[in-house]
C-alpha cells in the first residue's frame, strides 16, 4: 500500500536585527517561510506550495508580517529631531538676515538660541558655515516652517518662535521685516492666533 500526502514545513530563510513592537526595543529576528510539501510514505519529497512567510523575533517569539521591518520608531524619532535641529537653525539664521545683514551678536545669539532649543552644541564655523548656505539658497523662512509644523506639538512650536524672536531683538532693534517675518512665522508654524499673540506679548 502506497501512503501518501502531505506536510507543511518551516525553514528560516534569513535574519537580522529588527525592532520588536512586543519587546519595545531592538532584538534578533528570523524570517520564516512555510511551505507545503508531497509526501510519501510520510517522507517530505518536494515543495508544492508556499503557505506564507513571516517574521518571528528571536527574544519573545511574536510573529509579524514582514512589513515589521520597516517599523523603527526610534529611528524615526532621531530623523525628527535632525528635521528639528536644521529647520530651527535655518528659521533663525532666516531672521536674523531678514535685515540684509548679520551682527556678531546675532550670530552668538543663534548658537545660543539652538543649544537651549535642541541641547546640542555646534562650532562657531559650523553656524558660519550654515549662514553662507542659507544666503545662497535664498530658501523662504515660510517652506521651512510649514515643512516642520506637523512633526511639531504647541510646545514645540512656541519654542522654535520664542527663538526667532531672540534673534531678532539680538541686535537691539527689531526691524520692520523682522517683525512681519516673525508673524507670518507664527502662522506657517500653526500656531493658535490667541497662543501666538501671547508670546508676542510676553517677549
Amino acid at each position: 500500500m502506497i501512503i501518501w500526502g502531505s506536510k507543511a514545513r518551516t525553514f528560516t530563510e534569513s535574519s537580522g536585527n529588527f525592532y520588536c513592537p512586543e519587546c519595545d526595543d531592538y532584538k534578533a529576528y528570523e524570517s520564516k517561510k512555510v511551505k507545503k510539501y508531497f509526501t510519501l510514505y510520510f517522507i517530505p519529497l518536494f515543495p508544492t506550495s508556499d503557505l506564507g512567510e513571516y517574521i518571528e523575533c528571536g527574544k519573545c517569539k511574536s510573529t509579524f508580517k514582514n512589513s515589521v521591518l520597516n517599523y523603527d520608531p526610534k529611528a524615526r524619532d532621531l530623523e525628527i529631531r535632525a528635521l528639528y535641529f536644521s529647520a530651527s537653525r535655518d528659521i533663525m539664521i532666516s531672521i536674523a538676515l531678514a535685515d540684509g545683514k548679520i551682527e556678531s551678536s546675532e550670530v552668538d545669539q543663534i548658537m545660543n538660541s539652538l543649544e537651549e532649543v535642541t541641547q546640542l552644541k555646534l562650532e562657531k564655523a559650523d553656524h558660519l558655515y550654515s549662514i553662507e548656505e542659507i544666503k545662497i539658497q535664498n530658501y523662504p523662512i515660510s517652506k521651512i516652517a510649514k515643512e516642520i509644523a506637523p512633526y511639531l506639538n504647541d510646545q514645540g512650536k512656541e519654542t522654535v518662535l520664542r527663538g526667532a524672536i531672540k534673534i531678532s531683538k539680538a541686535d537691539g532693534v527689531v526691524q520692520y521685516e523682522e517683525f512681519k517675518l516673525l508673524h507670518s512665522l507664527s502662522d506657517d508654524l500653526l500656531l493658535p492666533k490667541a497662543y501666538a499673540n501671547g508670546i508676542f506679548a510676553e517677549e
